[in-house]
């Protein structure tokens, strides 16, 4: 499970979510408020937040033929949820260490 920061301007919650996994995935279902869809390359894609985080477990398919295009796709995703592109994030997380 990965915690991911949100912009401060962006009021996150499961419907927040749950609208932008719509409009790029298409299918997904709600387990105890958490959202769990699945792209080419990633068999699970689980989202969830606390309320200022984002939280997000992935399962890989290995098998898959085209990795670049599934981390291109869910780095899209993240940066539309969050706020930062994967460049902030790295620099974010680099802060926390």
């Amino acid at each position: 499970m990965r915690e991911y920061p949100v912009r401060k301007t962006i009021k996150i919650s499961n419907d927040y979510i749950i609208d932008i996994v719509k409009s790029e995935f298409g299918e997904y279902k709600v387990l105890n408020d958490h959202i769990i869809s699945s792209y080419p390359g990633l068999k699970k894609l689980e989202l969830w937040t606390d309320g200022k985080k984002l939280c997000a477990e992935t399962e890989a398919d290995t098998e898959y033929a085209n990795p670049a295009e599934t981390i291109k796709k869910f780095n899209d995703l993240l940066e539309e949820i969050t706020g930062y592109n994967s460049k902030e994030r790295k620099k974010l997380f680099s802060k926390l260490k």
